[in-house]
């Protein structure tokens, strides 16, 4: 793992193609395929010295996990993006300040390449929050 990172702000949403792979079942590759990404610009992946598809880190006060660089050609410097779902879920608060939904968005997150990890299936990460390690 690389010790030097990149400070960011974490946005997440739904996405066409999440929902799709969702409705698919939320353990199947598809849904694996599309919600185990961080989506950033080309000066984000350029700085962490990733290819696209290659693991990175993202890191909050929340927790962290690994997941596949996409680049996104429309993101701004400094914002990235990952879909709804048990990734995102790893590293956004509960918190929801009586509004019944947490905060998705805007979250201080720290990027870092990753090329020595792997990404864990949906499976292995939920068992992973349950077991708190």
């Amino acid at each position: 793992m690389s010790n030097v990172g990149v400070e960011t702000l974490l946005t997440s949403g739904r996405t066409l193609k999440q929902g799709r792979a969702m409705e698919l079942g939320k353990l199947g590759p598809e849904y694996l395929k599309e919600v185990s990404i961080c989506e950033m610009d080309k000066v984000t992946l350029e700085a962490l010295g990733l290819n696209e598809g290659e693991p990175v880190r993202v890191e909050t006060i929340h927790g962290s996990v690994v997941v596949a660089s996409k680049l996104d050609r429309r993101a701004e410097a400094g914002v990235v993006f990952i879909p709804c779902g048990p990734y995102a879920n790893a590293i956004t608060g509960t918190d929801t300040e009586g509004t019944g939904m947490p905060n998705y968005k805007n979250i201080a997150a720290q990027l870092f390449a990753a090329k020595s990890e792997r990404i864990l299936s949906v499976k292995e990460l939920l068992n992973q929050i349950v077991e708190g390690s």
